[in-house]
């Protein structure tokens, strides 16, 4: 019979809509890693994608990367200034740290074969497991030691806006237009704003509108009453916008906004679109305008220290992206909530 101390507690996506929690072996840290205790977890839309059945997967699953926890085992052969007791966040997707993507600064780009997640023989991510073993290099303190780990959590989702904002180059006074006022579209607005540009909206729901800009929106657009480009080209004397981020999945928007870009302007297709399409693109028009149109993927280490930084202190808020809170027992509730419209994140606690 197991020993009943070196096992725990996860939740399984077992099928499409079908959750459980199951009892597998507890991880043992290797040297050069630190064993963490998660707090809480939150419902990425990655998740979600996986529990409604629109994303491709190999069940069953132990899903789950948006975490805060708390260091309890650091091996003798792990050389690292943490200490059992600190609170971190950490990058759970993982990377292997010597090709020329993470040599170079992006992890979040890797070509090599990192080492596998996999729990009593059911792959993970990690982030719905009670415990998880993480390298030291893919482990960030909190400079806040009393921080609300669930809040914590939003380091994850916060740093992928960070490398997105990075690869805008904004300027102190551009135009920054941001599509979409889902919780990657708040957090662009208030990075944005913090930037020092005059940050547009473009979002149909009037309490999403409100909180962009409660976030830092100078202007919010409802493209159901008004023409996008038009207004931005009347609200730019012309000129077009110095960046758009693009953070809804319609694959029509990437084709749309690219006239109502500057030149030099830059327009960032964040997240993936749906369905996968190609768009229209004349490459005259991107040679005489010297537009740059890029994308952002995942976080890197990078922007993942900075968002531990920025929650740490405060300077970005996500209290108000935290809408409801589960047990892990409730694990299937959560999943089923986190569905919905009107909530950007549910939390599992996982010891409750």
């Amino acid at each position: 019979m197991a020993d009943e101390k070196k096992m725990m507690k996860a939740v399984v996506v077992e099928k499409q809509g079908e959750v459980s929690i199951r009892v597998v072996s507890l991880p043992t840290p290797l040297p050069g890693e630190v064993l963490i205790r998660i707090d809480h977890c939150l419902l990425c839309t990655w998740e979600q994608r996986m529990y409604a059945g629109s994303a491709k997967m190999n069940f069953p699953f132990i899903p789950g990367h948006e975490v805060a926890g708390e260091i309890v085992e650091i091996p003798d052969l792990t050389v690292t200034s943490f200490n059992v007791g600190d609170k971190v966040t950490m990058k759970t997707l993982d990377s292997c740290g010597h090709c020329e993507a993470c040599y170079r600064g992006d992890d979040n780009l890797c070509t090599g074969k990192p080492r596998k997640r996999v729990y009593d023989g059911i792959p993970s991510s990690g982030g719905l497991a009670q415990y998880i073993c993480m390298p030291v290099s893919r482990v960030f303190f909190l400079p806040d030691q009393d921080i609300d780990l669930r809040l914590a959590a939003f380091a994850e989702p916060l740093a992928c806006c960070i490398s997105s904002i990075e690869k805008a180059q904004i300027a102190l006074g551009e135009d920054v237009v941001v599509v979409g006022a889902g919780i990657m579209g708040q957090f662009h607005v208030a990075l944005a704003a913090r930037q020092g540009a005059r940050v547009i909206a473009v979002e149909l729901d009037e309490t999403r509108s409100e909180l962009a800009r409660k976030m830092g929106a100078s202007i919010v657009l409802n493209p159901l009453l008004c023409d996008i480009k038009e207004e931005i080209l009347k609200l730019t004397n012309n000129h077009g916008a110095h960046v758009i981020i693009i953070t809804t999945t319609q694959t029509a928007l990437a084709e749309q906004y690219l006239s109502a870009l500057a030149k030099k302007g830059r327009i960032i297709f964040y997240g993936s679109f749906h369905p996968d399409a190609d768009i229209a693109l004349n490459p005259n028009a991107i040679h005489y305008s010297e537009k740059i149109i890029t994308g952002s993927y995942s976080p890197t280490s990078k922007s993942f220290w900075t968002a531990s930084r920025l929650i740490s202190f405060g300077i970005i808020d996500v209290r108000p992206f935290l809408n409801a809170e589960y047990s892990l027992a409730r694990a299937s509730e959560a999943f089923d909530r986190s569905l919905s419209r009107d909530v950007f994140r549910v939390a599992i606690n996982l010891w409750e």
